[in-house]
């Protein structure tokens, strides 16, 4: 016999749910099971059924026949030596059970084993204890005798003791890293539980481990603000506590190797972490020493665990004593990483996501033997990622994450990326038991670093990784698909083809086919191909700082151009001295206009980090617009364009408008140089902002470098023209490199065309250079 009170009240014997008569026959049950095995006085009972002034004379007698339907009931159910007996005890009755038939009971008894467990340091039992006792619950205690009006203090108590429960799970859930699935009953737990202050930590931590520093902030704040207003009260010192160490980006929020050591798969060599959510991604190089990353306590982006991908040949299958001592010396680590401080950069990296899958087949049927499989499959990727330079951060699921451009030149992270991913499924295109797909994005991510050196731990927060597991889900089999923008950065090195779809992108997606070969530089030119179109654009940049004027100039040329590597090498020349600020912006992607020029600025910030970035923004933005109410709407479009801050965010083009009284206004302290890549591709909206950008602003050096393909003028044949301050380069594509006979000397190349069109003069000029 099963007694029920976690939720609507019943009972079960031989498969049947008893029928418990009326309300008032219900109704002693439901008090005599809330104290089960204790006795329950007969005046109790009483004033649980009626309150003083409405209690009927024959109270006692109609609470006689409901102890004696009750008797009925249950001896109909088992007879004389059913379980469950009803006596009567003076002052009253007592219902004698065994503990595991009514649900309370072993709602307790697995709530203690959890909270055991989680004591132990086993938070992955933990959480499955603690998922078992709060399965028990089917609604709220008695939920059909709370309709009619019941509500006793032992129901009270209850409903405490399944929060307490819930925090509990929650907490081992974090400490196994299961912020990402705990995260929705978290935000709905808190609204309905706003004063529970553990409950809000937790959240708090979910959030940031996610990637949302934001909206953990914002957690904090509101909690405080209530307390304040209600109860004069501070959020207790623990929470201060955790809000500090996520303003300052504390690598001990990044979770802890014990813990994400016990859930991990077999499939996963030892050391080597698993993250859990897709926006966040922490790792430490390839091949570092045992002790070189930083473990951490109890945010992030970041996210996972420290991991250490190492080669299959030399990890061994489970826990080594080298892990041994990363855990051990781990407090040490973050005691020094908590007295330096981490440091953070915005940056552009690549993204290769690699997922791989056990084809059916009868002999990969266990489990272990499929684990095995992709164990295997992620040794080879690892070592293939990491001779292309890559940094492999981890698992999620069957796809390995891996970031590229954290060291290197960022300008090659997205031709090694492509090619790894190349690697990567030719190396196990051989294996008929698995299929293999694979892509690759670029972007800029807030890249977060720990001071103890340069083998410690690593975190990535962003978007980035959403984008690309979203990309992920279109690509077949055996296959490696890129974005545009990693088609317009890799094209000259890596072959690729137009495929349909693209709805991760909105511009479509295409298939690496082969890297190409590699192009040795012809007889004679130097350092950079373009360097008489780099001699126009510092030109340009002189003019526009010494007149203090705007200009816009449009760089046409076809695949193969160098247009791209050209704006680059410019942007890094213009922005080697701190006396011009270089912004860009990559417009055309899933990231909005108003989005992507904020990550522009912050980018624009290194080596300071996104909060001082954020810091001076504000500063210029309220220097714009006053230090008034009238400031707050240009901040909220400018700072929080997707509506972080109070208040609602605004429409795109309001965005760019408010972006475009900020930029003249930066110009006007120093240079401000925008360049901007694949205008083609951008929204009409960007485009008449660049444009209307370029001859509005006054007395500011503003010098705007757009990029683009020649269906630009297709697109937007007046496309500048009737601008004082513009003009037009058009780029040839680059000459292949000719073979000489053996007995021939090397000839200088002929001079290069480069055409520039004046519309501002009275007719346009054709310059040869």
């Amino acid at each position: 016999m099963e007694f029920r009170v976690l939720g609507p009240l019943e009972v079960q014997a031989l498969g049947h749910t008893l029928a418990l008569g009326g309300f008032k026959q219900r109704a002693v049950l439901g008090l005599l099971l809330l104290r089960a095995n204790q006795v329950v006085a007969t005046s109790e009972l009483l004033r649980a059924l009626w309150p003083d002034e409405h209690r009927p004379a024959t109270a006692r007698k109609i609470l006689q026949n409901a102890v004696s339907g009750l008797r009925t009931a249950l001896a109909r159910a088992h007879g004389r030596n059913a379980p469950a007996q009803l006596l009567t005890r003076a002052p009253g009755y007592v219902l004698r059970l065994p503990a595991d038939s009514l649900d309370v009971s072993r709602f307790d008894q697995r709530v203690a084993e959890g909270r055991a467990q989680l004591e132990a340091g086993r938070p992955r039992r933990a959480a499955e204890l603690l998922r078992e006792a709060l399965r028990e619950w089917r609604g709220p205690v008695l939920s059909d005798l709370v309709e009619q009006g019941i509500d006793w203090p032992e129901m009270a108590r209850l409903r405490q003791l399944r929060l307490d429960a819930m925090e509990f799970r929650f907490a081992a859930e974090l400490q196994c890293g299961h912020h990402q699935a705990v995260l929705g009953e978290l935000i709905t737990l808190t609204a309905a539980e706003p004063l529970r202050e553990r409950l809000q930590g937790q959240l708090m931590l979910a959030l940031y481990r996610c990637g949302r520093q934001a909206e953990a902030l914002a957690a904090f704040a509101s909690l405080r603000r209530t307390l304040d207003e209600e109860y004069g009260l501070e959020p207790s010192r623990e929470l201060q506590s955790l809000q500090q160490r996520i303003l300052r980006h504390d690598p001990g929020l990044v979770l802890a190797a014990p813990a994400a050591q016990e859930h991990l798969p077999d499939l996963v060599a030892a050391g080597r972490a698993v993250p859990t959510a897709p926006v966040t991604a922490v790792a430490e190089p390839v091949g570092s020493p045992p002790g070189g990353a930083p473990a951490a306590g109890s945010l992030p982006r970041p996210a996972v665990a420290p991991a250490r991908p190492a080669a299959a040949s030399a990890a061994p299958a489970g826990p080594t004593a080298a892990t041994a001592t990363a855990m051990a010396t781990a407090p040490e680590r973050v005691r020094r990483a908590e007295a330096d401080g981490p440091t953070s950069e915005r940056r552009d990296v690549a993204v290769l996501l690699v997922r791989a899958s056990v084809r059916p087949s009868g002999g990969h049927a266990v489990a272990g033997a499929q684990d095995a499989l992709l164990h295997d499959a992620m040794s080879a990727a690892t070592e293939s990622i990491a001779a292309h330079g890559g940094l492999v951060v981890g698992s999620l699921g069957q796809v390995w994450a891996a970031l590229f451009g954290l060291r290197d030149d960022t300008r090659s992270a997205g031709p090694d990326a492509v090619r790894a991913a190349l690697a990567v499924r030719d190396r196990l295109a051989g294996r008929p038991d698995l299929t293999v797909s694979a892509v690759v994005t670029t972007g800029g991510m807030l890249i977060r670093r720990s001071p103890a050196g340069p083998d410690s731990a690593v975190s990535a927060v962003g978007v980035l990784l959403d984008t690309a597991r979203h990309m992920l889900a279109e690509v077949p089999h055996g296959r490696v698909y890129v974005g545009g923008r990693v088609v317009t950065d890799t094209e000259d090195r890596i072959a690729y083809q137009r495929v349909a779809g693209g709805r991760s992108t909105g511009h479509g997606l295409y298939e690496a086919l082969a890297p190409r070969p590699r192009r040795a530089p012809a007889p004679g030119t130097g350092h950079h191909e373009r360097e008489h179109e780099l001699t126009v654009l510092t030109g340009l940049l002189a003019h526009s700082r010494h007149r203090r004027v705007p200009y816009l100039l449009t760089v046409l040329g076809g695949p193969g151009s160098g247009k791209s590597r050209l704006l680059t090498e410019f942007a890094g020349r213009a922005g080697a001295t701190d006396d011009t600020l270089v912004l860009r912006p990559a417009f055309g992607g899933p990231t909005a206009p108003a989005a992507a020029l904020l990550d522009a600025w912050r980018a624009a910030g290194r080596p300071r980090t996104a909060v001082s970035a954020d810091a001076a923004l504000a500063a210029l933005v309220r220097s714009v617009a006053g230090p008034g109410p009238d400031a707050d709407p240009l901040l909220r479009a400018v700072l929080a364009p997707d509506g972080s801050l109070p208040g609602a965010p605004a429409p795109a083009g309001t965005a760019l408008g408010c972006w475009a009284r900020v930029l003249p206004a930066a110009a006007r302290r120093r240079p401000v140089v925008l360049c901007v890549d694949d205008v083609h591709l951008a929204p009409d909206p960007v485009r008449d902002w660049l444009e209307a950008l370029a001859g509005g602003a006054t007395d500011a050096p503003l010098l705007v470098v757009a990029c683009a393909r020649p269906e630009l003028l297709g697109q937007r044949p007046m496309w500048g023209v009737g601008q004082h301050g513009a003009s037009t380069i058009s780029l040839a594509s680059l000459p292949e490199p000719r073979r000489l006979p053996a007995n021939q000397s090397a000839v200088p190349p002929p001079r290069e065309r480069l055409v520039v069109l004046r519309p501002d003069s009275s007719c346009a000029q054709l310059l040869a250079m």
